[in-house]
């Protein structure tokens, strides 16, 4: 099915659903998986960017900590490439963190561990942590610097950099939290340009799940309080990290 056709169902679908069951969530989650990849679900299996028995370490916030993204992603590896013997992911996330939180303790979380790969997943608290004041323009100075050290620190040790761009502050993509998020996003995204690393954009996910809500929706569908995943949460950030690493979509959802 091209582009416009899975786009056309996914919308039909939406309509004709007003209870918001497990078919209605799924649909939400088709189309993070859309804004994710930034592409239709493709067919053909594109090159793996992780390879056999490679470790990946997970650095981050609560968001990292609670590990369901982690869970969902040490499922595909083992039910779908088996083969390629990929260990555990190592989480070392800290509920409350910020970038400066993360730099501080990088060697000895992610450098010491000796991962082929980490995905640094910040930013939620940075914004979070600070809507009761005026956005700082000094702020987002001080995360871009952190994480951009993080970046050198990792590919000085040979070790390849997933960035995941911060998710959402609310299931609501006009709420302030959001708005903030979006200069935090294009940091991060200019910092992967600059150091040519990866990045899984996982803003784009969610803000294109949540704006595709029904207007009759009640309460998160994606999140347990706007911030912290649900189930759903917890695939998209899964799936949208696995496409970056060259898992197709269809992979991811036959695991699901």
């Amino acid at each position: 099915m091209d582009h416009d056709g899975l786009w056309l169902r996914v919308k039909s679908e939406m309509l004709d659903e007003r209870k918001h069951d497990m078919k209605s969530v799924m649909v939400i989650f088709l189309l993070g998986l859309c804004s994710c990849a930034h592409l239709p679900l493709m067919s053909h299996s594109p090159k793996l960017k992780i390879h056999a028995n490679e470790r990946i370490v997970a650095i981050g916030d609560s968001i990292t900590e609670g590990g369901g993204y982690l869970r969902d992603m040490d499922s595909v590896f083992a039910k779908q490439y088996p083969d390629l013997k990929i260990p555990p992911i190592i989480n070392t996330g800290i509920s409350g963190q910020k970038a400066e939180d993360l730099t501080s303790r990088f060697g000895r979380d992610v450098i010491q561990k000796r991962p082929a790969i980490v995905t640094i997943n910040i930013g939620i608290n940075d914004v979070w942590h600070r809507l009761g004041k005026p956005h700082d323009e000094n702020v987002l100075k001080a995360y871009k610097a952190n994480v951009a050290k993080m970046v050198d620190a990792a590919q000085a040790a040979g070790i390849r950099v997933v960035l995941c761009t911060p998710t959402i502050i609310q299931e609501d993509p006009k709420a302030e939290g959001n708005l903030r998020l979006a200069m935090y996003v294009d940091a991060m995204k200019q910092i992967a340009a600059e150091k040519k690393c990866m990045v899984a954009d996982l803003h784009a996910a969610f803000i294109e799940a949540i704006s595709q809500k029904p207007p009759d929706a009640k309460g998160n569908i994606i999140t347990s309080d706007g911030v912290h995943m649900n189930a759903k949460g917890n695939w998209i950030m899964a799936t949208c990290i696995l496409n970056t690493l060259g898992i197709p979509s269809e992979k991811t959802a036959t695991v699901q």
